[in-house]
């Protein structure tokens, strides 16, 4: 689907300014000059094009006890689909990539009740292809997670922001877990807020001051259209780690243009880094800009460019849609 300067100007309101009110398509066609049935047209046909994922906001994975890990692993190249496939059929693995480094191609993310359990099922499922080089690289504190596409500039850009530290268990808002389903992601209609407002025994008036604070607890994640990176024009990302202070990994996720920042620990292998963060772009030329220039910011000369070269788990969006509760 070819993205005109006026569609392109209809997603980033779409990202970055969703409003939670009666009729938000409304608000947004005022905003772009445009009247409400173009809006909720144009945004139904990036729907059915895939361009937009879903409009909602998921579940922070801490808040429902969880602990998260990236793990690296060696893999031969004649067994990455076999080893991915196996990986894959962990439905707590959310991301799956191959990724440009020396040692460990083969990059992905999991969660689990505890370390242990973590640990357990990734070595067993690696251990069915006699594969024992890889690390586990836990998350001790996680600063920001959602990505946002800034479709002017040509690369990620989301809130200077930081998710809190200890973030209440989902139960603790004293709301539906069909609530928290309905939020993932709202129908594209004229008032879509009026099931999940009743849901929570509130007001769409009030819906936006709840979303609000769950965000501001770590509850929930931001709202907004997440888009499918690839169709939108941004095919490159990757990963950048470096050796931090907390202090300066929580810097880190303040820079708008980098996103999933995690400050991690070893539980199992050697790594040389702590502190990762992701980074997505048009082309790598811009991101080698950005990176160099974030980078400069931190004061940080040692660092790690692992670009990602192959998603091994493209219906990625789904599963998390499946897996946030």
């Amino acid at each position: 689907m070819e993205l005109d300067t006026k569609l392109r100007s209809l997603l980033m309101e779409l990202q970055y300014s969703f409003p939670i009110v009666k009729r938000p398509f409304l608000k947004i066609a005022n905003r772009l000059n445009e009247d409400e049935d173009w809006v909720l047209e144009k945004t139904r046909d990036l729907f059915r094009n895939s361009v937009i994922k879903r409009i909602g906001a998921l579940v922070n994975y801490r808040s429902r006890g969880l602990v998260s890990a990236l793990v690296g692993v060696n893999v031969p190249s004649d067994l990455i689909n076999d080893v991915a496939k196996a990986i894959n059929s962990d439905a707590q693995v959310s991301h799956n990539f191959v990724r440009e480094h020396p040692r460990y191609n083969v990059w992905f993310v999991t969660k689990a009740r505890s370390r242990e359990e973590l640990i357990m099922k990734v070595s067993n499922t690696l251990s069915k292809f006699s594969i024992n080089d890889f690390v586990i690289l836990t998350a001790l504190r996680t600063y920001k997670i959602d990505v946002k596409f800034d479709l002017m500039s040509g690369v990620s850009r989301t809130k200077s922001m930081v998710l809190p530290l200890n973030v209440p268990s989902i139960e603790s808002a004293g709301l539906s877990m069909e609530f928290f389903r309905r939020l993932r992601s709202i129908n594209i209609v004229r008032e879509p807020f009026n099931e999940i407002a009743s849901l929570a025994g509130t007001s769409v008036d009030e819906l936006g001051n709840l979303l609000d604070n769950l965000m501001r607890i770590g509850v929930i994640r931001d709202f907004y259209a997440a888009l499918d990176s690839d169709r939108v024009g941004f095919r490159e990302n990757a990963m950048v780690v470096f050796k931090a202070t907390p202090e300066t990994c929580e810097r880190t996720a303040l820079i708008e243009e980098t996103t999933h920042v995690v400050l991690r620990e070893v539980t199992l292998g050697s790594w040389p880094y702590n502190c990762y963060f992701m980074i997505h772009g048009i082309n790598r030329n811009v991101l080698e800009d950005a990176i160099g220039d974030i980078m400069r910011r931190l004061g940080v000369n040692e660092y790690e460019t692992l670009y990602s070269t192959r998603n091994l788990l493209p219906e990625m969006p789904r599963r998390l849609e499946l897996t946030s509760m």
